[in-house]
Order: C-alpha cells, then sequence, then structure tokens
C-alpha cells in the first residue's frame, strides 16, 4: 500500500499542467454572454410594459442579423465570432430603431447590412465601422419619418432644466411611485447637500417611454455598465471619458446658445434621452472601433464627446448619438493608422540600433 501511494505521488509530481496560462479579462464569448444578458433584461423590461411592437421589430432584426451569419458561413466556412455576437447585433440593431418601423424592412435592411459587412471585411476580425450605426443610419434615411422629433426647441435650450418643462407638460410620463422616492430622497440625501430633485425625473431614469426601446429604461443601463466594469468585461476609460466630456460640455456651454446662463445646462436630460447611456455603454466601445494606446484613447473618446455636444445637443435627438459613433469610428481609423505608423517607425528604430 505504502508503495502505491509513493508511485502515485510520483507520477502527480511529475505532471506538466498543460494550460498554465489564464485569462486576466473574460473572453470575447463570456462578454457576449454577459452582453446577451443586460440586454435580455431589457427586453424583458419591454414584455413587462406590453410593448410588443417593438419586441417584433427587435426580432425581425435578431432573425436578419443571425441568418445572415449562418449564409456567411456556408459558404465561407469561416467564423470570426461565435453566433451570440450576431444575435447581440441584431438585438441592438432593433433597439435602436423605433418600434414603429415597418418589421419587414427591418428584417431585411438587418440581413442584408450585416451580409454585406461580412464580405467586406472578410479577412478581419473585426471591422473599424460600426455595423449597427450603420444599418440604424440607413434605416434613418429610409423612414426618417418613424422617428421621433427633437424635442428641444430655441426657446427650451435657454431654461435651466428644460427636462422639468418636458415633464411637467406630460412629455415624459410620470409613476405614481415618483412623489414618493423624490421626497424620500430630498428629506435624506439631498437635504444634506442643499438641492431638491425635481419631481418626474426618477420615471424618467426608470423608464422614458420613447419609442425607440434602447432609450427608455437608463436605470438598467446604468446596472449594467456597474456589471460590466465590475470583472473587466469592457474598458471603462473610453466610455468615461466620452461621456464626461460630453456632459460636462452640456452644463457649461449649451445654454449660451440660445442666450442663456453659464453652467446651467440640463445633464439629467442629455443623459437620460438620445439613447446617450446605451450608446456609450453597447456601441461606443464596440470591438475594433476605437484606438489601442493610452493617448490613442483619450484624444478619441474627448473629440468623440465634442461631437456629440455639437450634434445631440442637451438630448431628446433620435438618431445624433448614432452619427456621432460613425463619425467617431472615422476618428478612430485616423488615429489608429498614427498608432501604426509610430509603432511602425520605433520598430525600425530599434532594429537600426540593434
Amino acid at each position: 500500500m505504502k508503495n502505491k501511494i509513493k508511485k502515485l505521488t510520483e507520477i502527480k509530481n511529475n505532471l506538466v499542467n498543460v494550460n498554465p496560462y489564464v485569462f486576466s479579462t473574460p473572453s470575447v464569448s463570456a462578454k457576449c454572454i454577459r452582453m446577451l444578458v443586460v440586454i435580455v433584461i431589457q427586453i424583458i423590461m419591454l414584455a413587462v410594459t406590453r410593448s410588443f411592437s417593438a419586441l417584433y421589430v427587435i426580432l425581425a432584426t435578431t432573425v436578419g442579423s443571425v441568418l445572415a451569419f449562418v449564409l456567411h458561413y456556408i459558404f465561407v466556412r469561416r467564423q470570426l465570432y461565435t453566433v451570440y455576437f450576431s444575435i447581440i447585433q441584431g438585438m441592438l440593431i432593433g433597439m435602436l430603431l423605433p418600434e414603429t418601423y415597418p418589421i419587414a424592412t427591418a428584417f431585411f435592411l438587418s440581413f442584408f447590412v450585416v451580409l454585406i459587412s461580412k464580405y467586406i471585411f472578410v479577412n478581419c476580425v473585426t471591422t473599424w465601422v460600426n455595423i449597427i450605426s450603420v444599418t440604424v443610419i440607413l434605416a434613418w434615411f429610409i423612414g426618417s419619418r418613424f422617428f421621433p422629433q427633437f424635442l428641444i426647441t430655441r426657446d427650451l435650450m435657454a431654461l435651466k432644466n428644460p427636462s422639468t418643462y418636458l415633464i411637467q407638460n406630460g412629455v415624459f410620463p410620470v409613476y405614481s411611485f415618483d412623489s414618493i422616492i423624490t421626497n424620500f430622497l430630498n428629506n435624506t440625501i439631498f437635504s444634506w447637500l442643499k438641492v431638491t430633485l425635481p419631481e418626474g425625473y426618477i420615471s424618467l431614469l426608470c423608464d422614458s417611454h420613447s419609442v425607440i426601446p434602447a432609450f427608455r429604461f437608463n436605470l438598467i443601463t446604468f446596472f449594467s455598465t456597474v456589471l460590466f466594469c465590475s470583472d473587466d468585461s469592457f474598458s471603462v476609460f473610453i466610455p468615461a471619458v466620452f461621456i464626461g466630456t460630453y456632459l460636462l460640455l452640456v452644463r457649461l456651454l449649451f445654454p449660451m446658445f440660445a442666450g442663456g446662463a453659464f453652467n446651467s445646462g440640463d445633464v439629467i436630460l442629455a443623459m437620460c434621452s438620445s439613447g446617450t447611456l446605451f450608446i456609450t455603454v453597447f456601441i461606443f466601445n464596440w470591438y475594433g472601433t476605437h484606438p489601442v494606446t493610452f493617448w490613442g484613447k483619450l484624444i478619441y473618446a474627448f473629440i468623440s464627446g465634442i461631437f456629440a455636444f455639437f450634434i445631440v445637443g442637451c438630448g431628446t435627438s433620435p438618431i445624433g448619438m448614432v452619427y456621432t459613433v460613425l463619425i467617431s469610428n472615422i476618428l478612430n481609423l485616423i488615429i489608429r493608422t498614427i498608432e501604426e505608423n509610430r509603432y511602425e517607425a520605433v520598430c525600425s528604430l530599434a532594429r537600426a540600433r540593434a
């Protein structure tokens, strides 16, 4: 018995671990599953609120994206990503389209744009242009009448809190529980800060009731951000610089364009409308569409925040943030070219010195 134990011990000590490495961050498949889970939560909320028209549009774009994935795999026999990637693409396209958008048009747009992109970028793992944004912008050109309009007029631009005006006039519906939560927060947390939270902001955070599903559940999107950042699924640096730059400009400068006061912009409206939070979390940091160096990321996010300020303003834009993503993709292409040229120059210098 002792000899047997000794022999087993020797075998164990001589074993070589064939998997000596571990992932410091989750794999692409793991990230896709996490993203899929949080998107499904939003889709469940659409079902709970009986927004069935939105669910049909999302289903159509998801089927179109997956069908494009299947056909590309059948004919090319090259699978760059798992099917989860295509499912997420389709869902995000559908969530950025109005629930009144024609289902057949949504399906064919999703199918053809995703399929064509796979053939154009057949040798690339990722594309420098965000296909989700391209699809939504094409949908805008085809059926802009289905998208909502800007809610901010020039008269409202000069106000300190245009969101309060929109809430009071029923543009953003208010839940019955809003006053209870608002009074509690004002009497506890905000009383120490000597500020008062107007009634209706809690409802705006929970559900803005936009016809575009991605613009609705900002609170869920916020918790999704916390989930992604908690396990390093996504880098928080680019989204933080981007949204920080955009909101800072809105706060400081936006009312001045209409004769308003400095440092009086409506940050809550800017964050909770136009899909700002949703697009920052799910779209802006998409694979392959941002620089890789620290300074490249910083410049990219900062300039993109400026773009968002001039395109979206203080919010309520139906398509502005999507345009911002597409313009930022072009900026990324320029920065990546500079990064690659600089890297090649450094390598050439190192070889010359060697």
